[in-house]
């Protein structure tokens, strides 16, 4: 008669292989992603430097590039490690039913979000810090990332807005041109007109600059001036009015 016996010895030295196996892999591709990022990180910096560069755009770039490498490289992680662990990942998403057809789905969405950031990108159409309006979703406020997969915004409210590219059929760029951004200024019930005070005595020194008025975000209390101006004279102006609004 035969009798199903497990040899518990050669099964912990095969758990035992594949666990070394996994560490190693995973050891692996921490090594290669962060010296990729290091690499894109260095190469933005240095074309950074040129004086002719848009630095929006460059910041725009470098992190769809990061958001990109990471991706692929958690794809290509999840892969291997799948493939060393014996399990046919082909096999089981060709008979996976259901489940395939649902990730068919989200793949085909994170394709056409992929294909769509792609040409908002290479078209300049939006960079970190523009003012944008959705037309199609009627959202408007402040880009402060674009990503390989979405955009996100803060709008006037202080809410925080997440637009997957693939939804994005039609936009206006209020930055185009005479770029704009939001200088906001974090201030407490004790001090605000005091700062209210200084920001107006500032502004009034620099026709580029709007005072806005109170803003919350949370429990944060935020006074807003709009810096209007050209591409090359913003980041400047930013740095110069910012630090004349701290100055006493």
């Amino acid at each position: 008669m035969n009798t199903f016996r497990i040899n518990f010895q050669d099964l912990g030295q095969l758990l035992l292989d594949k666990l070394i196996y996994v560490v190693l892999v995973s050891l692996l591709f921490f090594i290669l992603y962060r010296i990729s990022i290091r690499i894109v990180d260095y190469l933005f910096k240095n074309y950074s430097k040129r004086s002719w560069a848009d630095s929006s755009r460059i910041m725009t770039l470098a992190r769809l590039s990061k958001s990109a490498l990471t991706y692929l490289t958690a794809f290509l992680w999840i892969y291997t490690i799948l493939s060393l662990l014996g399990v046919p990942v082909a096999n089981v998403l060709a008979g996976a039913g259901i489940l395939g057809v649902a990730l068919g789905f989200a793949g085909r969405d994170l394709v056409a979000d992929i294909i769509n950031g792609f040409f908002i990108i290479v078209e300049h159409q939006i960079n970190v810090g523009d003012w944008i309006r959705f037309e199609n979703l009627d959202i408007e406020g402040e880009v402060t990332s674009v990503g390989i997969r979405s955009i996100t915004l803060i709008s006037d409210d202080g809410a925080t807005a997440f637009i997957p590219n693939r939804n994005i059929e039609s936009l206006k760029n209020f930055s185009y041109k005479d770029r704009t951004m939001n200088l906001d200024i974090p201030v407490t019930a004790e001090n605000l007109e005091e700062m209210k005070i200084k920001i107006l005595q500032v502004n009034a020194d620099y026709s580029q600059v709007i005072y806005d008025g109170i803003i919350t975000r949370g429990e944060s209390i935020f006074l807003r001036s709009r810096l209007t101006a050209a591409l090359d004279e913003i980041d400047g102006l930013r740095l110069e009015i910012m630090d004349k609004y701290y100055t006493k």
